[in-house]
């Protein structure tokens, strides 16, 4: 048996003057003595008002990775990449976040564990230096199975 890592998104959230027209990807890796799997979320342009927390947009489906041994130390690297559209020149930040996590032995319940990632995206060009903050909170479930 071995052990598998589901990422799914559970709310999205910016705050900021620069827009409210966004899309994002979220692309995760998961290491255990080495690369065992990977998965790719892609949320489509939506509106996303200043202040607001909401469910993410579709809602997108989850992504299930393969993670290795069961009961074994895993590490989950996840990078998102925020753009919020514009007309001419989309306004784009990106950060990346280490998880580690430990996967469940055989018979033992799902590990969950929620992360927030903050992405900072600045205004292009930019002149007026104006700054928005995505927030993505990131649900990861480990089992046996």
């Amino acid at each position: 048996m071995g052990c598998k890592v589901t990422m799914s998104l559970v709310s999205e959230r910016q705050d900021g003057p620069i827009g409210d027209d966004w899309k994002y990807v979220v692309e995760a890796k998961v290491f255990n003595e080495g690369l065992k799997g990977k998965g790719k979320i892609k949320v489509k342009k939506h509106s996303l008002p200043s202040g607001v927390t909401q469910d993410p947009h579709g809602p997108p489906e989850p992504v299930v990775m393969e993670a290795g041994s069961c009961g074994d130390n895993i590490l989950v690297r996840i990078h998102v990449a925020a753009t919020e559209v514009d007309t001419f020149i989309d306004d784009k930040g990106a950060a990346s976040m280490d998880v580690t996590m430990k996967c469940p032995g055989v018979g033992e319940l799902a590990v969950n564990k929620d992360t927030e990632i903050s992405v900072g995206v600045r205004e292009s060009p930019g002149i007026t230096g104006e700054t928005s903050v995505f927030r993505l909170v990131v649900r990861l479930v480990a089992e046996c199975g």
